[in-house]
C-alpha cells in the first residue's frame, strides 16, 4: 500500500503453480503462485489484473488457451480481494473463442488479455476473424488489453469497433508515442496502459496526461517482467495532478472493468 492512493496493476502475468512454462521471470523470482502475490502486495500494489501466459507459437487447438484461462479463473477464486483474470481468446479458433467469452463472463469477469499475439500464432488484431470475437466482447461490456499493437492495425481494429473499450499495452519510446497519442484523440474508446518501456523516460506520462488527459491512462507493471517500484514511483514523481494520479492508479480501472 501507498499511503493516500489505492493502486490497481492492470497489467500484470501470474505464475500458476500448476502450469510450469507460465513462469516469465528472467532472474527466477517469484517461483511459484504465493511468493508472486506476496511480492505484489510488498511493493504497494492493492489489486491487480491480468492474464496466466505461456507461448504457444504454433497451437494445434484452444486448448491451451483454455487451460491457462482455467487456471486464471482458479487464481481469482483464491485471491478474491486481490486478483481479477484476464482471460485470453484466439482468433485461429474463433467458436472455440467466443464460447470461452460468453462462458467466464457468466462467471463475473469482465477483462481480456493481456493478448500476445506474437506468442500465440496470429499477427493482426483487426482481422475478419478477431473483429468477429471482439464484436461479443464489446456486447458482453468487457474490455480487452492489448500488448503494443502496430499503429495501423490498431486503427483500423478502433474504426471497426469504435465502442469496444480497449487497453493498449506499453506506451513505447517516443515516436510511438506521438503516434498513440493521435490515436487516443481519434477514438475514445482507445486507451493504454503504462506499463513496460516508456515510463521511465521523464516527461512522457506528463505529455500523455496533457494531450489525451488522465482519464485514458491505466497503471500496469507488466510483473514479474518488469519491477513494480520503478513503475509506482514513476507515477508518483511526475508532475500531474493528484486528481490525475489518482485516475491511473485506479480510478480509470474501476470505471472499466465495472468492479468497483
Amino acid at each position: 500500500m501507498i499511503e493516500g492512493y489505492r493502486i490497481v496493476d492492470v497489467h500484470c502475468h501470474p505464475i500458476a503453480d500448476d502450469l510450469e512454462r507460465s513462469k516469465f521471470n528472467a532472474y527466477g523470482s517469484p517461483n511459484c503462485t504465493k511468493d508472486f502475490f506476496a511480492d505484489m502486495r510488498a511493493e504497494g500494489v492493492d489489486f491487480c489484473v491480468g492474464s496466466v501466459i505461456r507461448v504457444e507459437s504454433e497451437p494445434e487447438s484452444f486448448a491451451p488457451f483454455a487451460e491457462t484461462n482455467a487456471s486464471g479463473f482458479e487464481l481469482e477464486k483464491k485471491y478474491p480481494d486481490f486478483y481479477q483474470t484476464g482471460i485470453r481468446i484466439n482468433p485461429l479458433f474463433v467458436k472455440d473463442s467466443i464460447a470461452e467469452l460468453e462462458k467466464y463472463r457468466k462467471q463475473g469477469v469482465t477483462w481480456i488479455g493481456e493478448l500476445v499475439p506474437y506468442m500465440s500464432g496470429y499477427a493482426s488484431i483487426s482481422s475478419p476473424e478477431i473483429l468477429e470475437i471482439f464484436a461479443v466482447a464489446r456486447d458482453l461490456g468487457m474490455t480487452v488489453n492489448i500488448h503494443g499493437p502496430q499503429t495501423e492495425d490498431l486503427d483500423n481494429l478502433m474504426k471497426n469497433l469504435p465502442d469496444l473499450k480497449v487497453v493498449a499495452a506499453h506506451p513505447g519510446e517516443r515516436k510511438l508515442v506521438l503516434e498513440r497519442t493521435e490515436l487516443m484523440k481519434r477514438h475514445k474508446n482507445l486507451h493504454w496502459d503504462i506499463s513496460g518501456t516508456g515510463l521511465f523516460r521523464w516527461g512522457m506520462l506528463r505529455y500523455l496526461v496533457e494531450q489525451c488527459g488522465a482519464d485514458r491512462l491505466l497503471f500496469g507493471t507488466d510483473f514479474p517482467i518488469c519491477n513494480i517500484a520503478m513503475q509506482i514511483y514513476g507515477v508518483l514523481s511526475e508532475r500531474i495532478s493528484d486528481e490525475a494520479k489518482l485516475a491511473i492508479f485506479s480510478g480509470n480501472y474501476d470505471r472499466l472493468s465495472g468492479r468497483n
